[in-house]
């Protein structure tokens, strides 16, 4: 059975239709993401309520800017809760800058510090930025639980992530025509350091490039991964799934 390790589910439109389609397809598990104070408090609300999902909380690169004492007192508390498991997505985003990147780079640090603190995984977004990611990884330690989601740089970045123990998460991109670094970057990773994701409702994987995304699409991008990795995709499956599980401490 799969794991969706990253979408959005508040931002789907028939979240129970949604979660049904994913069972259809082998996919038994979700984790949603909080990207700000409201998706936060939505994401932990949505875990408590369901037992396929789980759920993040954090204050992303673009949304930097609206930080304050409070909304990062209000993350830590969220943190506690049973089943929210990593804090982010956070990083940095100097693609768009809709945050000033100095805002970016010292919320970022910040949400490092509060996944030790509360012995959640770090869940890491990072775009057109990735000395400085590194960077700051390096100078404040990388948590023992560090996943990149949606894996976006080559494969010479992606031996760099690894040797810092982290785990890449791929979605719907490495479907794209487009995609060769990607798929040079999933070679180069290690069977058990790579877990998929959706970022639904966002990058549908090839077939259903057009179509709003949802978790039951992560099938598509599990298959693609276990074949630039040779192996069956039971097999892919059963060892990605393990590595979410652990990143995650995901239960039963």
């Amino acid at each position: 059975m799969l794991v969706d390790s990253h979408c959005h589910l508040d931002m789907l439109d028939d979240l129970d239709g949604a979660l049904a389609r994913m069972h259809g397809a082998g996919v038994d598990r979700v984790v949603t993401i909080g990207v700000d104070a409201a998706s936060s408090e939505w994401a932990t609300s949505a875990a408590a309520r369901h037992a396929d999902v789980w759920a993040t909380v954090g204050l992303h690169p673009h949304d930097a800017k609206d930080r304050t004492d409070e909304l990062m007192e209000r993350l830590r508390e969220l943190a506690a809760a049973e089943r929210v498991v990593a804090i982010g997505e956070t990083g940095l985003d100097y693609h768009y800058d809709h945050s000033p990147r100095d805002v970016q780079r010292h919320v970022f640090a910040e949400q490092i510090a509060l996944a030790k603190e509360t012995d959640r995984a770090l869940v890491i977004h990072t775009r057109d930025a990735w000395d400085d990611t590194f960077a700051i990884l390096e100078r404040d330690g990388v948590p023992e639980r560090t996943l990149f989601h949606c894996w976006s740089g080559d494969d010479a970045q992606a031996r760099r992530a690894l040797e810092l123990g982290c785990v890449l998460s791929f979605s719907g991109t490495v479907t794209f025509r487009n995609a060769d670094d990607l798929r040079d970057a999933a070679r180069v990773a290690p069977l058990d350091r790579i877990v998929v994701e959706t970022d639904a409702p966002f990058l549908t994987p090839h077939p259903h490039r057009g179509k709003r995304n949802e978790p039951a699409y992560v099938r598509f991008v599990a298959d693609a991964i276990a074949s630039l990795k040779n192996v069956a995709p039971e097999e892919f499956d059963a060892v990605s799934s393990g590595t979410v599980a652990r990143l995650f401490r995901l239960r039963a």
